[in-house]
């Protein structure tokens, strides 16, 4: 009974065979990406992704049911795939598998997703993983189907990932029941692990970043199975980002790029490497590297750079793109570019930016030889690569190309390291005292290379925040060179150290120890308020600060008295939360502020706010002093100091009472020369209050002076 579930289950009998000689070609064009494995004890063919067409069983002489992709279909695209033909393939007429993958049909089991299929008719979609399974026990047909609770997990280094095994069997009745796998082996990479507990469970982390390929053996304590498989796909949320920026770099810099020739390779080896698909330039380049072999007798020659031989480097460059496309560089087309290497003249003097290419492509014995000329041509200790002078960028680059031998040449690693602190701030690292003192990206990224290269992750990681938070713009690996404004040259230099960043965080399994900050700034208006949002770019832990736009400007006086000297009145800004805002985010510009009339100050806003606000304030005319009063017959004679200076004419005012509200008149006197005036028209025997202005007429404006302290008189 359990043999006939399982052949009915497997759909495996022996008829016919198919022959790709006989294509009937259908109308069905579909195309969808599926998954197959194959399964004989062992995964003779580990789950592999394939396109699968609707037509492929009518190209191959069988039409299938329905214009959908079918088992049938994904079954002969995994033969191509895995046999490169379909030769072993044959299936009855009634969709009976007799043979499959060199096998026999009759012991194959298939399944689509996990689930039995009713038959080669069934439909598979996109995204189905189709697993054909070979029995081990072709007498009891006893192999168990098993499988984990997932296929695949994302997890971070020294995460714990609990995966669960369970097995299908069938209960006393030959009903299909599916229970925990215990005490199953379970394998890593083909490697003994552990074993499962009770309840089919098993716990596992890894130090290091990879994938991981979780299955078990063939057998549960004797009891054959068809193993289960998952993968773990193991990173730092740091290293997800790091290889985003690289990526993101390469698609900058390669915005436009038409090809590249030999000449480039050392530019072209750090867009290989980058992870960006630089497919459409490889043939190209590889063409050149050909033409430059053929006319140059099979060397290779390329112009100097900035006064130096640069076959040196290019070399480097060349064997190892060559390596990366899996071409040998010892015979490459005809040539042997490793014997030509290493024949290239070490008398001549070649450009130290080249030197980190070369190094790392040669074998032991000549890249040892390379760094002793290194040293000898361009090092000083104490003060690092002297091209062109010495700096932070020339010292990174030498730490970089030595790094590999770094235990042989410790004395000079160990220099370098100095060097480059030498040139680094709290914030990044600057070029050269002289010439460029302000930190930037260039001197952050390259410092950042150096220290990666050696294996110094946590320093490399100080200057990668600094570099991320400085000069990275809104696009992940695009950079500025004092700010985050993209430009090309840093964003070139940027791209390459965060390669050696980045192989170093693979190797160690390095997670960021603290948040990178990148932070985005709306200024505040004079009309409506700003933010700070500082977001970790690595975790996108985010926290966002309200920047209270200025609401008032309040001037401790509005009018002041002409003193011949400019007026500064003193004033707070507050915000619309009330608090004052520091004079550090704003400049004042004043305007007719030192005569007589309406002056200005312009606040404007820097820093976190932008717009200006403006204010206006009175310098009014010096006044006067009355000096006499004489009474008359229903008169009065007034008499004052002479004020000549910004001023007009003069303003006396009498009233009944000293506040000046009752019965209280002006009289103008418009000469300023005029320093006595008689009142007539008075009642008699009445007291008078009495005081003096001057003023002065701007534009047609008058403007005042305070009022003289008064005096008194009855008249007669």
């Amino acid at each position: 009974m359990k043999r006939t579930l399982s052949i009915l289950l497997s759909l495996v009998l022996a008829l016919t065979s198919l022959g790709a000689g006989t294509a009937v070609f259908a109308t069905e064009q579909k195309k969808i990406t599926v998954e197959y494995s194959v399964f004989d004890g062992e995964f003779t063919k580990e789950p592999t992704s394939i396109e699968v067409t609707a037509d492929l069983s009518d190209k191959y002489g069988l039409t299938d049911a329905g214009n959908e992709p079918t088992v049938l279909d994904a079954t002969i695209a995994a033969h191509l795939d895995l046999l490169g033909s379909a030769d072993s393939l044959s299936v009855t007429e009634q969709g009976w598998i007799i043979s499959a993958f060199n096998k026999d049909g009759s012991s194959l089991s298939y399944r689509v997703s996990g689930n039995y299929a009713g038959g080669i008719n069934d439909a598979v979609k996109n995204g189905d993983y189709v697993e054909y399974m070979f029995y081990q026990d072709t007498l009891g047909w006893g192999d168990a189907y098993s499988f984990f609770n997932t296929r695949s997990v994302d997890a971070t280094v020294k995460q714990n990932v609990t995966l669960t095994l369970s097995k299908e069997g069938y209960d006393a009745s030959w009903n299909p029941v599916v229970a925990p796998a215990a005490n199953a082996n379970v394998k890593v990479n083909g490697e003994a692990f552990g074993t499962t507990d009770e309840n089919g469970r098993i716990n596992l982390s890894f130090d290091k970043i990879g994938t991981y390929k979780i299955s078990t053996e063939n057998n549960i304590g004797g009891a054959p199975i068809f193993a289960p498989w998952c993968v773990i796909n193991v990173s730092t949320k740091l290293y997800d980002y790091v290889n985003k920026e690289t990526f993101g770099a390469a698609e900058y810099l390669l915005n436009g790029a038409q090809a590249f020739g030999v000449e480039n390779a050392v530019d072209f080896l750090t867009y290989l490497k980058s992870g960006y698909d630089t497919g459409k330039y490889e043939e190209a380049f590889l063409a050149s590297v050909k033409a430059n072999l053929d006319v140059n007798g099979g060397k290779l020659v390329t112009p100097a750079v900035a006064g130096y031989n640069s076959e040196m480097g290019i070399y480097g460059a060349v064997i190892q793109i060559l390596f990366i496309l899996g071409i040998n560089p010892a015979d490459f087309e005809g040539y042997n570019l490793i014997d030509a290497f290493k024949s290239i003249d070490l008398s001549a003097s070649y450009h130290p930016y080249y030197y980190r290419a070369a190094i790392e492509a040669a074998d032991e014995t000549f890249a040892k030889t390379l760094c002793d000329k290194y040293i000898a041509d361009f090092y000083v200790s104490g003060s690092g690569l002297n091209y062109w002078g010495f700096s932070c960028d020339n010292t990174a680059h030498f730490l970089t190309s030595i790094a590999k031998y770094k235990s042989d040449y410790s004395q000079y690693v160990a220099d370098a390291k100095a060097v480059i602190k030498s040139y680094t701030k709290e914030n990044g690292a600057f070029c050269d005292p002289t010439w460029a003192p302000d930190i930037n990206a260039d001197s952050t990224a390259l410092a950042m290379m150096a220290f990666a290269s050696v294996g110094n992750i946590e320093t490399a990681f100080t200057y990668y925040k600094n570099l991320v938070s400085g000069f990275e713009s809104e696009k992940a690996g695009v950079f500025g060179y004092t700010d985050d404004e993209a430009n090309a040259y840093a964003t070139k230099d940027a791209l390459l150290a965060l390669e050696y960043f980045r192989n170093e965080i693979f190797s160690q399994g390095f997670e960021h120890p603290e948040e990178v900050i990148k932070t985005k700034t709306v200024k505040a208006t004079t009309k409506k308020n700003g933010s700070i949002t500082k977001t970790c770019v690595i975790c996108n832990k985010t926290s966002k600060t309200t920047i209270y736009y200025p609401k008032t400007v309040t001037l401790s006086k509005t009018a002041f008295t002409y003193t011949g000297n400019v007026i500064h009145p003193k004033f707070t800004v507050k915000d619309s939360s009330g608090k004052t805002i520091s004079s550090k985010n704003y400049s004042v510009k004043y305007s007719k502020n030192k005569g007589v009339g309406t002056a200005s100050m312009t606040i404007t806003f820097k820093g976190n706010y932008s717009g200006s606000i403006t204010k206006t304030f009175k310098i009014n005319p010096k006044g006067t002093k009355l000096t006499k009063l004489t009474k008359g017959k229903k008169s009065l004679t007034a008499k004052w100091n002479k004020q000549s200076t910004k001023t007009s004419g003069y303003q006396l005012q009498y009233a009944t009472n000293k506040a000046f509200t009752n019965n209280k008149k002006l009289v103008t006197v418009s000469n300023r020369n005029t320093t006595k005036k008689t009142v007539n028209g008075l009642k008699s025997k009445q007291k008078y209050y009495v005081r003096v202005r001057t003023y002065k007429v701007v534009n047609g404006t008058k403007y005042y002076s305070k009022w003289s302290g008064y005096k008194t008189v009855t008249t007669k």
